[in-house]
């Protein structure tokens, strides 16, 4: 992790956004507004990082998804049953 102030997170998180919404306000398909944004991003973290580092970071993200996604499955099964009974 990079040391830096959340607070410059937050700013640079609030520009990409505003960059993102003002390319699809333009016309760009919103699917590939993110899809280049994530293959710049990745590239230039594996420039900087390295590799295996971000290969890393990959992981550990497919994994919370996987996570998130066995959640969400789980809770609208128990909603299912909840309003079947």
């Amino acid at each position: 992790m990079i040391e830096d102030i959340p607070a410059i997170r937050e700013q640079l998180a609030d520009h990409w956004e505003k960059i993102a919404v003002d390319l699809i306000k333009r016309g760009f398909p919103a699917r590939a507004v993110f899809e280049t944004l994530t293959t710049v991003g990745l590239a230039g973290e594996v420039e900087v990082s390295g590799k295996d580092v971000i290969a890393q970071k990959l992981v550990a993200v497919a994994e919370r998804l996987s996570d998130q996604v066995r959640t969400e499955a789980l809770a609208l099964e128990e909603a299912a049953r909840a309003t079947k009974n």
